[in-house]
């Protein structure tokens, strides 16, 4: 019984170095998710930014603001679009880009999608300005 009990450990440890080594090379080949962009890992110059995108009725301008190079708020003024749609739907992306920091994994709002959209391309817009430093 002794040397099938040392048979198996033995084997199990030939197992787990095998797992440990394949773990490590796929680990050292994986790529990061797409969309899984890393706010900070952009330098955005601290500032006021203002894009303004076309909604479904109106016009849309997004403002953010960065300090500290992060992205402290964000504002969208839809005033022209829906009250009930658009306006809406431009008060939740503000707060949810707010608290993302970017557009990654912020999606439109049922209902409202070219107001949405129109919010997220300036979100991006404002993004693409602060990490030029605003020299558009």
């Amino acid at each position: 019984m002794p040397k099938r009990m040392l048979r198996n450990v033995l084997l199990m440890a030939v197992v787990t170095l095998l797992m440990a080594i394949a773990l490590v090379f796929y680990i050292r080949n994986t790529q990061p998710l797409p969309g899984g962009e890393n706010p900070g890992s952009v330098l955005l110059h601290d500032g006021v930014y203002t894009s303004v995108q076309q909604g479904y009725v109106s016009e849309v301008t997004v403002t953010v603001t960065v300090s500290s190079g992060m992205v402290s708020s964000v504002e969208a003024d839809a005033s022209g679009e829906t009250p009930a749609l658009g306006g809406v739907a431009a008060a939740q992306l503000a707060e949810s880009l707010t608290e993302a920091g970017s557009t990654a994994n912020v999606d439109v709002v049922a209902g409202s999608t070219f107001t949405s959209q129109a919010v997220l391309a300036g979100m991006d817009d404002c993004l693409a300005q602060a990490a030029e430093g605003g020299k558009r």
